[in-house]
């Protein structure tokens, strides 16, 4: 295995952590205060909630960057860069749009973005191991 594909499966990794986190974060937390209401945690508090949003939309704008971006231009998998880029999208959306977005539809991008963006990460790994079986690229 060259550097190379180490450094993309890495960036693979850490994409769908962050994703895995942000979906994690965006389902518990609005729960967590429902059933605890008086709680004020740093991880509860609104304005360090969009602070969170804001590190995992860097870590997974960078991570499909380095490690999407480059697998699927060499092989052709546009299926996977539109899963990527609608993913990236609706994640900064919810970010930069999060003043003028109720706190649902907020969430609720932040939560179709992260599965898009893991799905693409596990599709990218499946292309570089040869186990995918997308039609959907050229040769």
């Amino acid at each position: 295995m060259n550097e190379r594909t180490v450094i993309n499966r890495i960036w693979d990794k850490l994409g769908i952590c962050a994703s895995v986190l942000c979906l994690i974060h965006c389902i518990a937390t609005p729960v967590l205060l429902l059933i605890f209401p008086t709680t004020n945690f740093f991880f509860f508090d609104a304005s360090h909630m969009h602070e969170a949003h804001e590190i995992f939309a860097v870590v997974v704008v960078i991570s499909m960057l380095i490690a999407v971006y480059p697998t699927c231009r060499k092989h052709g998998h546009k299926d996977i860069i539109a899963l990527a880029l609608s993913g990236i999208t609706f994640v900064l959306a919810a970010v930069f749009l999060h003043d003028t977005l109720n706190e649902h539809l907020d969430h609720l991008l932040t939560i179709v973005g992260s599965i898009l963006l893991i799905i693409a990460h596990v599709k990218n790994m499946k292309v570089r191991h040869g186990k995918c079986t997308s039609h959907a690229h050229s040769h």
